[in-house]
């Protein structure tokens, strides 16, 4: 029987979206004093996906860059998912990456595996596994629609620091946490005018402000409703 073929579709969006995302995510270790700034750092995933056909389901492994290196542009272009399929035995891979992160620190995450595998040529770590069924797998996820993941990771965003948000019809807030370069090139100084190159949905608006206190963006519950742009960059909802 054929694995669906919109499931490297789904599960680029869907994972994008959850950050490094499972219920086991591993998020960037905050830098001890005088290491490289969390806020701007690079990094990529590569996720391996296995479907079961006789369960319905799909069981993604994440695996991510962050700590070991900032997945090096010559490095990241030579990466062959072919190859990597055929190595992994994977019934599928998708390529994740370059991000970088928007946050400043982070509480509540864990290292699920911290052994260091090497695929494409890139030293990375698993970050998560993910199981989703394959029905929701099968389908389309699209830019401005939610999802909830879960995790109990809280994003923190130092005061003095800019913030780049949605806000739903309904005055719903969701912060920027990785922005990506996979559709165009961008950078943070570039983002306090992204409001100009999105296409937003009706009732939608985008907006940067600088934050006077430190800003915690948390799970609640064990729950993250994260929603992404059309660019790929990551949003979570805030309870701002």
């Amino acid at each position: 029987m054929n694995k669906p073929s919109s499931l490297p579709l789904f599960l680029s969006l869907i994972l994008a979206a959850v950050g490094c995302g499972s219920t086991e995510p591993v998020e960037p270790e905050t830098p001890a004093p005088g290491q490289v700034a969390l806020r701007g750092s690079r990094y990529c995933e590569i996720l391996l996906g296995d479907a079961d056909l006789i369960a319905g389901s799909v069981t993604i492994d994440v695996y991510n860059t962050q700590g070991l290196n900032e997945c090096p542009e010559a490095a990241w272009g030579a990466v062959d998912a072919a190859e990597v399929k055929a190595e992994t035995m994977a019934d599928v891979v998708v390529m994740n990456g370059p991000r970088h992160w928007m946050i400043d620190s982070f509480e509540g995450s864990k290292v699920l595996d911290p052994e260091v595998r090497t695929l494409g040529g890139i030293e990375m770590r698993k970050t998560g596994t993910l199981t989703v069924a394959l029905a929701e797998a099968s389908g389309k996820a699209k830019p401005y629609e939610t999802r909830t993941v879960r995790r109990d990771t809280t994003w923190g965003y130092d005061a003095g620091k800019s913030v780049y948000e949605l806000v739903d019809p309904e005055g719903v807030v969701y912060d920027m946490q990785s922005y990506s370069v996979q559709e165009v090139q961008q950078d943070e100084a570039s983002l306090a005018k992204l409001g100009e190159t999105l296409t937003l949905p009706d009732g939608w608006a985008f907006r940067t402000r600088v934050i006077d206190e430190k800003l915690e963006v948390m799970a609640v519950d064990g729950l993250a409703v994260v929603v992404q742009d059309e660019l790929g960059n990551t949003y979570q909802r805030s309870q701002q």
